[in-house]
């Protein structure tokens, strides 16, 4: 059996730097440009260079994450970026973008490509498409439950899955609501995580505050670290913690927990997280945890309404506040420096135990049962809880921890010595790699006393500060002179030229040119409706597709979300909506807008699908992007694609699976701090939740070929309307 990968996060060095340190077999990082986590610290190329260089040699791959949506003014930037990652030895790309991985599986044939989980891929049809289109891994998205994750390691690719760290609350990759409300996209990597702000209930009427609490999108953070032995034997190739956005501390003890369980996995053992670890885990970072739908945790065990934020560890109640102090009752030890939070209803208020007193002294501690006053100058009410937030001591001993760094890596030293010739040194890793060099002197002859082995050995075994550590030294020397200095020297430059055969994994092969011949072929629906209720049938010029009308005169529009998808079924002029579909027979189908088309390489590679006759473009788009993307297109293929722009209607701003509400009484909408209702429309088995645009949006078709519309909760007579304006305004831009 191949040992699973552990694989952690780095925002900056300092992270990738414990993330080594802690037992990672990987890392991912992202750079200052394409990555989905653009608030994170990142890369420059410099630190790129390095950060490859250092994990190389300690045996760690590194990924690099460019899972953003590209546009077409970037791809020559994108281009540039891929083009240097390849070059310095990055171990594979993180991809969400159709485009931008089309174009590196045809230009760089040998760089390992991922599909992020922004690519939405999460039952075994989608992973096989994207086998079967080049990629090495897909990382599934975090809704897949794990019936299907052991299917999907069944399609010979390798799959990556999350077991700890932060969730979202909608499908990865088709999530529209920081874009919308707050102009931040998260496929483009700045994310507004309007999942952690408050909401209400709505009945249509009135505003309904939840008993729970305010915060009703807001997840528990995921952890599956007791659950590890299935994963594992369900066949998943990579174990992933989430948090390049997280502190070294937290990813050194995350990292450092998850290879203490899947060593023990490996070597025979039972893993039994201590209390001890458990806490400083909960100290580092926690929202409570969650065994996510991955192990079928309910709506109220992977939901966390009180607070979106670290919750901490319970330190203690506010039993009075006097003279910009409180007075607390500890129920846990703390010490100076701990950080603090009051939970307050409105606003908590953060504490740093700088001073603490304790029966009117000053003291670095105080023990569970102790009273202490500890300076707060902002008003709290009594009885307010008091959570310890950071623990001093614990960031103090990880940080002696990541200073001390990853482990040593043995090696054996063996040398030749001869009168009259220089001393040959040789430094092997028992890995395949060896270097050699000689000493700049030749060996004398000795005239008193010859170097014996010991003197040799003694000088050789001097590692100092690199990564190695000397195991064995053998060698013959015979009655010979040779200063220490020179010996030194030749070490030195032995370890050297050894960290660098083990920085390098793989020799860059040259850029072969882009090919990808599209065919041209007729639009057969230039005007497509997509519709929630039969009377929205009114214009015979537009093509009708729909998951739930029932209608011959409805054509198949197939879910977003299909864990089940049979790859078998053939489609025939509908329209698709998720990977998997791509790997249907397909006959004049339409690719939706779920596709997140945003370039002329992404429409090059949906239009290149057997079957697939247009596609509808990115909603994100502006005027110019979409101007943009067509030209590029019809410049470099020499035709005007089949795409379309949706023009009209409300978009699902989340897919939430498992619906919002626990309750058979479905609420139907979500109000946010603006009293703007968000209507929540479930779908026929109420398994999956759309929390949709709260009024329709409008655009303009621009160059696009053709228009796309939603319609949802309109009447016959508005949708008659919508249909007869946006189809005359159609035909009349044609003309």
């Amino acid at each position: 059996m191949k040992k699973a990968e552990l694989l952690a996060p780095a925002g900056n060095m300092e992270a990738l730097k414990a993330a080594v340190a802690g037992g990672a077999d990987a890392v991912y990082l992202g750079g200052q440009n394409f990555s989905a986590r653009a608030q994170a610290g990142n890369f420059s190329h410099e630190e790129l260079t390095e950060a490859v260089r250092y994990c190389h040699i300690h045996d760690v791959s590194v990924y690099v994450t460019m899972n953003t949506l590209v546009y077409e003014e970037e791809m020559e930037a994108a281009e540039r970026e891929v083009r240097f990652l390849y070059q310095i030895g990055v171990d594979a790309l993180l991809i969400q973008d159709l485009g931008l991985f089309h174009w590196i599986r045809t230009c760089f044939p040998e760089f390992p490509l991922h599909c992020s989980t922004q690519m939405h891929i999460h039952n075994p049809a989608g992973t096989e498409v994207m086998r079967n289109a080049g990629a090495a891994r897909v990382v599934l998205a975090r809704e897949t439950p794990i019936e299907i994750v052991r299917e999907c390691c069944r399609k010979g690719i390798e799959i990556e899955t999350f077991v700890y760290g932060a969730l979202c609350i909608s499908y990865s990759g088709q999530c529209l609501m920081s874009a919308v409300t707050k102009g931040r996209s998260g496929n483009r990597g700045v994310c507004a995580q309007c999942c952690r702000l408050r909401y209400r209930w709505n009945d249509g009427t009135a505003s309904i505050d939840d008993p729970r609490g305010q915060y009703l999108l807001s997840p528990r953070d995921l952890n599956v670290l007791e659950e590890l032995p299935v994963l594992l034997e369900a066949g998943v190739a990579s174990l992933k913690i989430e948090g390049r956005m997280k502190r070294p501390e937290y990813v050194y003890l995350v990292t450092r927990t998850f290879r203490e369980a899947i060593d023990a996995y490996y070597s025979g053992r039972q893993y039994h997280l201590s209390e001890k670890r458990n806490e400083e885990l909960m100290l580092l970072f926690n929202r409570g945890f969650t065994k996510g739908h991955l192990f079928h945790d309910s709506f109220a065990e992977r939901m966390s309404p009180f607070r979106p934020n670290h919750m901490g560890l319970r330190e203690g109640v506010v039993e009075e506040q006097k003279d910009g102090r409180i007075l607390v009752r500890l129920e846990a030890p703390l010490y100076q420096h701990d950080g603090l939070r009051v939970l307050c209803a409105d606003k908590d208020v953060g504490v740093t135990a700088v001073r603490i007193y304790e029966n009117g002294l000053l003291v670095s501690e105080a023990q569970k049962g102790s009273h202490v006053w500890l300076v707060c100058p902002d008003p709290v009410k009594k009885g307010s809880i008091l959570v310890r937030t950071t623990d001093s001591r614990l960031n103090q001993r990880i940080a002696d921890a990541v200073s001390r760094g990853p482990e040593k890596i043995p090696v054996r030293i063996f040398y030749q010595a001869k009168v009259g010739e220089p001393m040959s040194i040789r430094i092997s890793d028992g890995c395949g790699r060896e270097a050699s060099v000689k000493t700049e002197e030749l060996c004398q002859k000795a005239r008193t006393a010859p170097l014996s082995a010991e003197q040799i050995a003694e000088s050789l075994k001097k590692a100092g500060d690199t990564p190695f550590t000397v195991q064995e030294v053998q060698g013959t020397a015979e009655n010979i002179f040779l200063p220490v200095k020179s010996i030194n020297d030749a070490r030195r430059r032995a370890f050297l030229k050894l960290e660098d055969l083990r920085a390098v994994r793989r020799m860059p092969a040259k850029e072969q040119p882009y090919q990808m011949t599209p065919v041209k072929s007729t639009l057969n629906h230039r005007l497509i409706a997509e519709i929630s209720k039969a009377e929205q049938i009114c214009d015979p010029r537009f093509f009708y597709v729909s998951e739930a009308v029932t209608d011959p005169d409805v054509h198949a529009k197939t879910p977003v979300v299909d864990e089940t998808c049979a790859a078998e079924n053939p489609l025939e002029d509908a329209a698709i909506s998720q990977i998997g579909d791509l790997g249907r027979p397909l006959r004049n189908v339409t690719a939706a807008v779920s596709f997140n088309c945003t370039n002329s390489y992404s429409i090059a590679w949906l239009l290149s699908r057997p079957g697939v006759n247009a596609a509808v473009l990115s909603s994100e788009m502006k005027d110019s992007q979409v101007d943009a993307a067509i030209q590029a297109f019809a410049s470099r293929y020499g035709f005007v694609p089949n795409v379309l722009r949706l023009v009209y209607g409300r978009r699902p701003l989340m897919l939430i699976k498992g619906g919002l509400q626990d309750s058979m009484r479905k609420i139907p909408y979500l109000e946010d701090i603006h009293a703007e209702k968000f209507p929540l429309v479930y779908n026929e088995f109420g398994s999956l939740c759309k929390v949709m645009e709260p009024s329709p949006m409008k655009l303009t078709a621009g160059r696009a070929s053709g228009i796309y519309l939603i319609l949802t909760d309109e009447t016959a007579d508005q949708a008659k309307a919508i249909e007869e304006e946006t189809a005359d305004e159609e035909l009349h831009e044609r003309i």
